[in-house]
């Protein structure tokens, strides 16, 4: 053969082979590039669970704060329980550690511990998730295996609301000479819906005339609204009272139709006690039952801006009170005056809008 042929063939060869070992390693290349692909993605993800699971236990532990002791150990409580919603197990850990409060955005956050004995201020909460380890395979080439990822974030308190939906259906009369105090206890009358007297309770009605029970309402609430009062007499309103608030106490007797599925009780039933007391015992209670239904918020209104003739109110302002007692044969609704930023779950802020400070809704920072 021909020096030359064999000399061709033998490059041909050659080039095959190198084609072939190329080949082999751009293949190896693109494995490889893939699985940190898949490895840097899969970290991305868990990154982002882990991000969603902190959100969510700081929205949840500052929607409980109510400027009460109680309310920052509920706060602790809350975070916990919705971390334990998201399928992390064992890997994330959670205590009283990782949840601190401040008075402010950007300030110190304190421990629960420290919180407590001045909770008055407290309008913000931060939410620290410990490392969780994630495995990783084609990029332990490059970085430690596992990668341990942790996240953080803060929640809190809005400004006061301009509007709050979800009132109870009731509203309370003032002496526009003397006002409602914060953590004074009231013993409330009920009057006639064309009776303007104040320190008393009406029950509302709709725009059309029909009656808004208790309960959750599904209408808005604002300063400066106007609300009309249901045609009743003093003994109906008082009926409907029984009605309303007994069954927020496990009491049925006034109400047979009703059952602890529609009509829940609040976890903490014991009568006689102050707003701050039901805060601790709602911290510590696992009975079963709705948290807060023994909180109203509703329509405060002066007397002054009472019309009689047709039963209407201008609201001053709206306002959350604690029911201390059921409502018994003389009518009267105990209830003590919260008065301070309580956070309810549905409201809006307007700028430019009369602004409610006793009401807030929880909002995610940072």
């Amino acid at each position: 053969m021909d020096p030359r042929q064999t000399r061709a063939i033998n490059s041909r060869k050659e080039e095959r082979g190198s084609v072939l070992a190329i080949a082999a390693i751009s293949m190896l290349s693109l494995v490889l590039a893939t699985g940190m692909a898949i490895d840097v993605s899969h970290l991305y993800t868990a990154k982002s669970e882990l991000q969603n699971a902190a959100d969510a236990a700081a929205l949840a532990a500052a929607s409980q704060l109510s400027s009460t002791r109680g309310g920052i150990k509920q706060a602790v409580s809350e975070a916990t329980k919705t971390l334990n919603k998201y399928n992390f197990g064992s890997n994330v850990g959670i205590s009283s550690a990782d949840v601190t409060f401040s008075d402010n955005l950007n300030g110190s956050y304190v421990s629960q511990a420290s919180a407590e004995a001045s909770p008055a201020s407290v309008r913000f909460v931060k939410v620290t998730l410990s490392p969780k380890p994630v495995g990783i395979t084609f990029a332990a080439l490059a970085i430690a295996n596992p990668q341990n990822l942790t996240a953080k974030a803060t929640a809190g308190i809005s400004v006061g609301l301009t509007m709050n939906k979800f009132y109870t259906a009731y509203t309370f009369v003032e002496s526009t000479s003397a006002p409602l105090v914060r953590t004074q206890t009231y013993a409330l009358v009920p009057k006639a819906g064309n009776d303007k007297a104040p320190t008393s309770y009406r029950v509302l009605a709709g725009p059309n005339g029909d009656l808004i029970l208790t309960g959750t309402v599904h209408a808005y609430g604002y300063i400066g609204s106007s609300y009309n009062v249901a045609n009743l007499s003093s003994a109906s309103m008082c009926s409907y009272a029984k009605i309303g608030m007994n069954t927020r106490f496990g009491d049925y007797t006034v109400h047979p139709g009703a059952n602890s599925t529609e009509h829940p009780p609040d976890t903490v039933t014991e009568e006689g006690i102050t707003y701050l007391q039901y805060r601790d015992k709602q911290a510590a209670s696992a009975a079963p039952g709705m948290k807060n239904r023994r909180i109203l918020t509703l329509p405060i209104v002066h007397n002054d801006d009472y019309n009689t003739t047709n039963r209407t109110v201008i609201s001053d302002r709206l306002g959350a009170f604690f029911v201390k007692n059921k409502v018994g044969a003389d009518c009267k609704l105990h209830v003590e005056y919260i008065g301070v930023p309580l956070a309810v779950p549905v409201g809006t802020f307007t700028p430019g809008s009369n602004q409610m400070s006793e009401l807030t809704v929880a909002v995610l920072y940072k």
